[in-house]
């Protein structure tokens, strides 16, 4: 089993260290990791930050190349216990990302991008201190317009190999709207899918909607048109931010893959995806 969203103390909003993380995995019996640190590169915020220890720094490529030198560190010391390292990263979307991107990972030997919309006008929707400061200016059928235009940016971008918690929105939103924010209207996923098989870009399963909201990311009429649609490639996480949730419900992940008639899920390598059958 795999868990391709996990997120150590290098993120600020997480705990745990790179080797919690792989002595967790070792002992759950999965095969394969992925670290995915939050990359937040927006300059109208100020969460662009990286965690060393206890020194809380800005991202930069130098920042970056110390996190990769102790995530290869422990992909070689822990091969030798049957569990892959992966090195990859979350990167939060926005519009006009894209060189800077491009720049503070040149170089970087990453195996996977993750890219997930976490804002709108600058704003972190699934923040529990921000999300209401959006919602109350937006109506919901405005909000989900604006986040799917989001996510079409972030696909015709071609930066990404995945597609993290496609309906985050939910995650704050239905308490806040009620369940008028599970209705996406089918033209806007139909043309999303299109653009994610013509772009080899994967979706994701995010087990974290399990503990958060008792319902996967994606929900299962967007998993239904997704697959409907043709989509093939799929990634799972759990999204942890502490070494407890690693792993946590990706077995639940992969029936649920499997109810809608998915055979295979995709691992990466050098940013290649390899498919792993059911």
């Amino acid at each position: 089993m795999i868990d391709y969203h996990i997120h150590t103390s290098h993120s600020v909003d997480a705990e745990g260290s790179i080797k919690g993380y792989c002595e967790q995995a070792v002992k759950t019996g999965l095969k394969e990791i992925c670290f995915t640190n939050h990359c937040e590169l927006d300059r109208m915020r100020d969460d662009n930050l990286i965690r060393f220890n206890t020194d809380v720094e800005p991202i930069t490529h130098n920042n970056l190349l110390k996190l990769q030198e102790e995530i290869l560190q422990a992909k070689e010391h822990y091969k030798k216990f049957g569990l892959a390292v992966k090195f990859g990263l979350e990167v939060g979307y926005y519009e006009g990302i894209e060189s800077r991107l491009k720049e503070i990972t040149e170089g970087l030997e990453l195996d996977f991008l993750l890219g997930s919309i976490h804002c709108l006008d600058h704003i972190c929707i699934d923040s529990s201190k921000e999300h209401e400061i959006y919602f109350s200016r937006h109506p919901v059928q405005e909000l989900l317009v604006k986040y799917f235009q989001e996510v079409e940016k972030l696909v015709n971008s071609g930066l990404f190999d995945s597609i993290g918690h496609l309906d985050v929105y939910k995650k704050y939103g239905i308490k806040y709207y009620g369940e008028e924010i599970r209705t996406v209207q089918d033209d806007i996923l139909r043309k999303l899918f299109k653009l994610m098989k013509e772009k080899n870009i994967a979706l994701e399963i995010n087990t974290a909607g399990l503990r958060r909201i008792n319902e996967f990311y994606p929900s299962p009429s967007i998993m239904k048109m997704a697959y409907d649609a043709g989509i093939k490639l799929l990634t799972v996480g759990s999204d942890a931010h502490k070494v407890e949730d690693l792993g946590k419900d990706i077995d639940k992940a992969v029936a649920y893959a499997k109810s809608f008639g998915f055979d295979t899920l995709v691992r990466f390598e050098k940013r290649k995806s390899i498919p792993i059958d059911f």
